[in-house]
């Protein structure tokens, strides 16, 4: 003999004990530690900085102007620190070695690249101080997008 009740021998359970039940309000001390509970649980914060505490460039927004064959940059964002923006290098593309007046940040967007002997791939962060100097900069095969961030001086 099966003792497991069926899926709708549980639901006619369900609506028996509802309707022989009278609804109670919980004691206050029950209620006031469930809303106590219901008020700890951290809220989402949706807001949005106005227009005149922050900037956003969508991806087809901005202007991409070729700088070089095979070269192309997108500005994001400049300021009295720093200039932030999109280098996109077709495959093979060599960016000759320079010196820095200030400092600069790149992040591999896609692609990969080497930065003098330095491999640089999807994800991987670079730093250099002002005065440094690096050798080119290689795309690979199959090209690569960089997001860069110069000081004010190296931008200047």
């Amino acid at each position: 003999m099966n003792d497991t009740l069926t899926r709708e021998e549980l639901d006619l359970l369900d609506a028996i004990a509802a309707s022989a039940i009278d609804p109670a309000p919980p004691p206050a001390a029950v209620r006031d530690r469930v809303m106590d509970a219901i008020r700890s649980v951290p809220q989402r914060d949706n807001s949005v900085p106005s227009a005149e505490e922050s900037l956003t460039v969508r991806a087809d927004e901005g202007t991409w102007k070729t700088i070089a064959p095979g070269t192309r940059m997108k500005r994001l964002a400049k300021d009295a620190r720093r200039t932030i923006f999109l280098l996109d290098l077709d495959p093979d593309v060599v960016v000759a070695a320079h010196d820095h007046e200030g400092s600069e940040d790149t992040y591999v967007i896609r692609g990969s690249c080497s930065i003098g002997a330095l491999g640089l791939a999807a994800g991987d962060f670079h730093h250099v101080e002002a005065t440094a100097h690096h050798g080119d900069v290689v795309a690979s095969a199959e090209g690569c997008l960089l997001m860069i961030t110069m000081s004010a001086v190296a931008a200047a």
